[in-house]
């Protein structure tokens, strides 16, 4: 919240004191315009108006413009009137060119108009005639500002610092001005002198959270706004930064809430709809989040942004024409939108309408040419095609805008033959969250995906009596898995990559406890004893393993089993395939049970899944250690 240094209060007040003296209508005239200032002594000013001459008022006012000459600005002014403004007040300002009232309005009416430089001569000659008006500086200073002239906007507030050494808005309006110049540091040190100037400055409490924001320390941008609030209880923007700051924690549940109160005092604000949905999509709760953009859009129609980001849940719903409708809304009211083209273009991929959809990143590129992700879902979209060279060519086009691009970079290695040690994480886990909403209907309905359900009847076929014991699903995704072993298991854990998988596996409420982790950082760092360890289709983006081996045996507290699926080849080894996935031959299994002490008990090959119609080639494996 970026508070607006001019007011006009101060102006008209001094309008008042000229006015006031010779007639009353003056003083009900301020008192509509300022409500919340008490009407000064009225009887006094009809006794002073009574004993004014009876032709003052059609007197010309030899020194500066008359009663009804200013009157008549200030109704224009309030009217917004700008237009029938700017000649009167430049001609009063012409023949009294020392009236410093005059001056102000007429940079404050520039200043709307964004004239700039006609304001910032009106400001400075008012400053002239009357060098020691504060807000004089304040609002050159907020022109300067606006103007991009960041340097002299602070050199303005430093002059009016020598005047008032003590001027807290002074400060603020510097911090403002450094926060704009990206000048992070500087700006939270004018903040703090701007409280220290004046503890209860609400604004500089605020402003100063959303710098340290920026910078990423979200417990200091806490602190500072709850000073805010505690000054301004009812500020909704005070509340929304709260939730922000949340939100970038991961504190959903607690940002929701601030979200939620910002909208009780203020029930028209869009942003904070906007950022529910997005903590609620985070939370996987795409329904939920689809009617607070919703609500967005009834309050702001025409909102590019929010059609943008409720395309984006529909499309993780599954609801594809639904998400092309509102990117296409979106481009309706913003035509540039690169990114609303770019992801049309991703939903028609989903939908495999690849010519529309290359045609709609070709439009995404056309407006963003170093758009490395257009390129890349160009890519996607030729490989889909079996147009493999020229596929390769836009993966390379992304990587020269964006060298650190794992997902490019491992797609590319596929395409040409590279075996890489894994998938990187950043891919795994932007592929799932994606399809997470749609991950068990596309996979068990569309694919006939059975993997979950005969590798979990291998394992307990393995144990005599039944009862599997404690059990880590690896990669647990939704829960395929974890459902089919959930009542032979006195202790089920599951961890995934995905946060959004594990939000839809804590919607079946079978696990006793879920983690939010990488396989190989939660094995290192976790204490382990377990019976049993699971991973159903976890090695196909893991590629070397043997770390797992590796960590398992050794760190698990007692004996146990480790069961696991893999895309099967016959080539030594592991392969990454064209699909970015990777294959493992049972002789890398092998060795790997000899390196680290593992004993295959059971081994069979299978079909996983299908694929463009076809079955994938796939092994099961039980291992004792």
């Amino acid at each position: 919240m970026e508070m607006e240094a001019f007011s006009i209060e101060h102006l008209l007040r001094n309008l008042q004191d000229r006015l006031k003296s010779s007639c009353a209508i003056a003083s009900d005239f301020f008192q509509k315009l300022n409500p919340s200032k008490p009407v000064e002594n009225r009887k006094l000013l009809q006794e002073r108006q009574a004993k004014q001459p009876k032709n003052v008022h059609n007197s010309p006012d030899n020194s500066g413009p008359s009663r009804h000459q200013l009157q008549e600005l200030i109704r224009l002014y309030n009217q917004d009137d700008f237009t029938s403004f700017l000649p009167q007040a430049e001609q009063i300002a012409e023949k009294y060119s020392k009236n410093f009232e005059v001056h102000i309005m007429l940079g404050e009416v520039n200043r709307k108009l964004q004239n700039y430089d006609a304001a910032i001569v009106n400001y400075r000659t008012a400053i002239r005639i009357k060098p020691d008006y504060a807000d004089a500086y304040i609002n050159l200073g907020s022109t300067l500002k606006n103007s991009g002239q960041l340097d002299a906007a602070i050199n303005t507030y430093k002059e009016l610092l020598k005047i008032k050494p003590d001027d807290a808005e002074a400060y603020y309006n510097i911090g403002n001005t450094f926060k704009a110049n990206n000048d992070s540091n500087a700006a939270i040190e004018y903040y703090q002198k701007a409280i220290n100037s004046q503890p209860s400055y609400s604004e500089a409490y605020n402003n100063l959270g959303t710098t340290l924001m920026d910078k990423g320390e979200l417990d200091g941008a806490i602190i500072n706004y709850k000073k805010a609030l505690s000054l301004k209880p009812d500020d909704a923007e005070i509340h929304y930064n709260i939730g922000n700051a949340l939100q970038n924690k991961g504190a959903l549940d607690e940002a929701i809430e601030y979200y939620r109160i910002a909208i009780e005092i203020f029930p028209d604000y869009a942003n904070a709809y906007n950022n529910i949905a997005v903590a609620l999509k985070s939370r996987g709760e795409l329904e939920a989040a689809i009617k607070c953009y919703n609500k967005v859009l009834k309050i702001k129609p025409d909102d590019a942004n929010a059609c943008y980001n409720m395309g984006i849940s529909l499309k993780n719903k599954g609801d594809f024409s639904a998400a092309l409708d509102c990117y296409k809304r979106a481009l309706e009211i913003t035509p540039d939108y690169a990114e609303a083209h770019n992801n049309m273009g991703t939903v028609l991929i989903d939908m495999f309408e690849l010519d529309a959809a290359i045609k709609c990143l070709q439009n995404a590129l056309k407006i963003k040419p170093d758009y490395a992700e257009a390129y890349c879902n160009i890519g996607n979209a030729l490989q889909e095609k079996g147009e493999l060279n020229a596929a390769i060519n836009n993966y390379e086009k992304a990587l020269l805008i964006t060298p650190d691009y794992p997902e490019v970079r491992h797609i590319l290695a596929s395409l040409t033959g590279e075996t890489t040690r894994s998938a990187p994480r950043a891919y795994v886990e932007k592929l799932f969250d994606s399809c997470a909403f749609k991950f068990e209907r596309s996979l068990v309905d569309d694919l006939e995906y059975q993997t979950p359900k005969i590798l979990s009847e291998m394992i307990v076929a393995n144990h005599f009596n039944g009862s599997v014991g404690s059990v880590l699903d690896l990669g647990c995704g939704t829960g395929l898995a974890g459902a089919e072993l959930r009542r032979f298991c006195s202790n089920l854990e599951g961890l995934d990559l995905s946060k959004l998988m594990i939000e839809e596996a804590r919607k079946k409420n079978i696990y006793d406890r879920l983690t939010h982790s990488d396989i190989f950082d939660y094995l290192a760092t976790e204490a382990l004893d377990f019976n049993h360890f699971i991973a159903t289709d976890v090695f196909i983006y893991l590629g070397e393993v043997s770390d797992l081996f590796r960590l398992i045996k050794s760190r698990n507290q007692r004996n146990g089993s480790l069961s696991f699926s893999t895309e099967h080849t016959e080539k030594p080894g592991f392969t990454l395939e064209t699909t970015g996935r990777f294959s493992h031959s049972k002789t890398y299994i092998e060795s790997l049970c000899k390196t680290f002490d593992f004993r295959i008990s059971r081994f069979e090959k299978t079909n996983l899944r299908k694929e463009k119609g076809e079955f994938i080639n796939g092994a099961l494996y039980l291992l004792d250690f």
